[in-house]
């Protein structure tokens, strides 16, 4: 970026992806020659997982509780996004009963509950944020 009679330049990335880490260069011509300063960006892509094990059985009936925990983050996530079976559902008002709650912090909780479990709540279950990798689980609900 650059401002009209200023002398100064200024890289901005918007949206950084981890893949936008790495060294950068500026160089300036000067009656000297070329000046140039280097610099080094490291990402910090966050840790983002849901407790428990990666394959997960429910008895029919039951309450479906699943934590979702984004931690080493600088900032906290601008959102925490559920999905089943790559459906959101944080604002799904087809299905009474489901419920989350987002805890921001320095170590984000993001709880997803769903009372009275059926079959039909079978599958992949992920949590997914504005900042790190998302992280999903399989769930099956027995019939009984």
């Amino acid at each position: 970026l650059h401002q009209p009679n200023l002398t100064e330049w200024i890289l901005q990335i918007q949206f950084v992806q981890q893949r936008d880490g790495g060294f950068y260069i500026c160089q300036v011509p000067t009656d000297l020659g070329l000046v140039s300063h280097q610099v080094q960006l490291e990402v910090l892509v966050p840790d983002v997982f849901i407790l428990g094990p990666k394959d997960l059985i429910v008895d029919r009936g039951t309450t479906l509780s699943l934590v979702c925990i984004v931690e080493n983050s600088p900032i906290p996530p601008d959102y925490v996004f559920w999905f089943h079976n790559d459906m959101l559902l944080n604002y799904q008002p087809k299905r009474a009963g489901v419920k989350v709650e987002t805890d921001k912090g320095s170590r984000t909780h993001s709880k997803l509950e769903i009372k009275d479990a059926n079959e039909s709540d079978t599958g992949n279950y992920t949590c997914s944020t504005s900042s790190g990798k998302p992280y999903s689980i399989y769930v099956q609900v027995l019939a009984g």
